[in-house]
């Protein structure tokens, strides 16, 4: 992913947001539209950090993204909505590229319904807003 996609985001500093539209990264794109309910993401890129998920450790952490979709198959056992969480990295072989790491699943991968939102969470629906 380009740091020009992410950008947006990374300017408010770990404050999360709403990406909708044509604010989704190129690679999340191929992800049917009719089945994702909310996209979530937050991060900064002046202050990298490393992280250890399921025994992975990550440097050059500079943000997240939580994709919810709708999944037809975990509806009938009460959990119509998976949470996918990506990790977004600084590539170290190109200054203007970042890595997505995912989808890493966790303890909230499986939900009955959607996070409550801040009022008033920014949400960005425009490449460049």
């Amino acid at each position: 992913m380009s740091k020009q996609e992410f950008a947006n985001v990374a300017e408010r500093q770990w404050v999360p947001v709403v990406l909708s539209g044509e604010a989704c990264p190129q690679w999340m794109r191929g992800i049917p539209k009719e089945i994702v309910n909310l996209v979530l993401a937050s991060g900064i890129f002046n202050d990298p950090r490393v992280i250890e998920e399921r025994g992975v450790s990550y440097s050059g952490l500079v943000g997240g993204i939580d994709i919810y979709r709708y999944d037809q198959n975990d509806e009938p056992l009460g959990y119509p909505i998976n949470k996918d969480h990506y990790v977004i990295i600084l590539d170290q072989d190109n200054d203007d590229a970042l890595l997505v790491h995912g989808p890493l699943r966790d303890h909230e991968h499986w939900i009955c319904q959607l996070p409550d939102l801040p009022e008033g969470i920014v949400v960005i629906d425009t490449f460049g807003d």
